[in-house]
């Protein structure tokens, strides 16, 4: 069955019930395993556990590139990405928060009606893909590290996400992963849905947001020079984001107000998520690993089949390994998908 990730809650809901309170979420071939297990508690206060740090799995993820073809190994995040990835659900935070918010809160809010221009964020390729406005939380005057006017985005950072490398031979990853791959024929591999994360994320900033485009061409100097122009053009300051310190450097030289975001070493050892969170978590682990398992449950982030408005509204596709389970589950997601079409209405 298909679910769209807000509606993920209805699973640990109904593995709750059945008493899995613990869920481990796992890669489907051994030589990866677990990822990291979630303590269900109440809907604000679960608990999330990483029992495998990145040094051990960037150990394991070596394993496979010696046993498997290239490919194989290549359709497996980096420990970099994996962490990204945890980090996009909001239950880690960036490591230099502290020097992000000081930026902000003496950047950001600006008095307008004092006549003070509105300021705007801006950001780089590297950091669409792991919804960073939302972990910033830059419209979010309460949680956030401040706040700003709205967002301003570079039709070079979109270019750079779209581009798409799809599996055409499924026999490897069978081969090295299981039957669950069997899936991936004709959707992206790797990097590419990672790639595809962003330029959704480009999208939802662009059009629910409503933020500016400016046009410009891709590399970091056309991206910069976009944004100064339109400093240069606009009454209103840009505050610009990147992982990439010459980015920030180059940006700083063009007098573009700019920040460089500093991701953890590594995970730790154990941290609290709300439900949302959680849904966020496997939503993103889904899709930058292709497939992940829960108690009963396989969770596909690509599938035979995806069509863009599965990618659009944030869908995954369960296989329960369970005829009970699947039964009861398809019931629960009924009840939730007639109850939203019902608030829109």
């Amino acid at each position: 069955m298909r679910v769209a990730r807000e509606h993920l809650a209805a699973v640990f809901n109904r593995l709750l019930d059945r008493g899995d309170r613990q869920i481990t979420v796992s890669h489907p071939s051994d030589d990866i395993g677990d990822l990291l297990t979630i303590e269900l508690d109440a809907y604000d206060d679960s608990t999330v556990r990483f029992g495998t740090r990145l040094e051990a799995y960037a150990a394991a993820r070596d394993e496979v590139r010696r046993r498997y073809r290239e490919t194989v190994f290549e359709d497996l995040p980096s420990p970099d990405e994996y962490l990204k990835a945890v980090l996009a659900s909001g239950i880690v935070p960036i490591a230099n928060r502290d020097e992000v918010e000081t930026l902000v809160d003496r950047y950001g809010n600006p008095d307008l009606m004092a006549g003070h221009p509105p300021v705007f964020a801006g950001f780089d390729t590297n950091l669409l893909p792991w919804r960073i406005d939302r972990v910033l939380g830059l419209r979010d005057p309460d949680e956030g590290v401040g706040y700003v006017n709205g967002f301003v985005l570079a039709s070079g950072v979109r270019d750079e996400l779209d581009w798409d490398y799809k599996v055409h031979d499924t026999d490897p990853f069978v081969d090295a992963f299981g039957d669950s791959f069997e899936e991936y024929w004709n959707q992206p591999q790797g990097s590419a849905r990672i790639g595809r994360l962003g330029l959704l994320h480009y999208r939802n900033i662009r059009d629910i947001q409503q933020a500016a485009e400016i046009d410009c061409a891709t590399g970091d100097e056309a991206i910069v020079g976009g944004y100064d122009a339109y400093e240069s053009d606009h009454r209103g300051d840009v505050l610009l984001f990147s992982n990439d310190r010459n980015f920030v450097e180059r940006a700083r030289s063009h007098t573009i107000l700019s920040q460089w975001i500093e991701f953890p070493e590594d995970l730790p050892r154990k941290t609290t998520a709300t439900w949302r969170e959680l849904e966020h978590l496997v939503y993103v682990l889904a899709i930058v690993f292709g497939v992940v398992e829960l108690p009963g449950v396989t969770v596909h982030g690509v599938w035979r089949g995806k069509d863009e408005l599965d990618w659009q509204r944030e869908r995954v596709k369960l296989d329960c390994r369970s005829p009970t389970l699947a039964s009861k589950l398809e019931g629960d997601i009924s009840i939730v998908e007639s109850y939203d079409e019902l608030q829109v209405e």
